[in-house]
């Protein structure tokens, strides 16, 4: 199995928002966020993902970029101060954990010719 540890912060999801242009504000006004009951703004469900397909270029090298497939299925918010970890499992099974529980599921895996 194969791990990536991330101590999400504001500072990476504004840095991820600069970059893919999402302006939503759930991402960014902790008010908003908070008022819509979350514990406080949400990191990106693609830079979340990222962290999986990180991982999958890991594993499986060049391959990955023509055969890669990667599912996920997000269930429940990442934010600043969580202690997030991505898992690959050798089976290509992905998973997100934060400490209150399970957020991301889902597979990365070569694609069958």
């Amino acid at each position: 199995m194969m791990e990536k540890k991330i101590k999400m912060t504001q500072a990476i999801i504004d840095q991820y928002g600069a970059i893919n242009g999402d302006n939503d504000t759930i991402h960014y006004d902790a008010d908003l966020a908070s008022r819509r009951g979350f514990r406080g703004t949400l990191a990106h469900g693609l830079n979340v993902m990222g962290y999986a397909a990180g991982l999958a270029a890991r594993r499986y090298g060049a391959d990955w970029y023509t055969k890669g497939e990667l599912y996920t299925k997000w269930i429940a918010p990442v934010c600043p101060g969580d202690n997030l970890t991505v898992s690959l499992r050798d089976d290509g099974e992905i998973e997100g954990k934060v400490d209150q529980g399970i957020t991301m599921v889902g597979h990365a895996r070569l694609a069958e010719q």
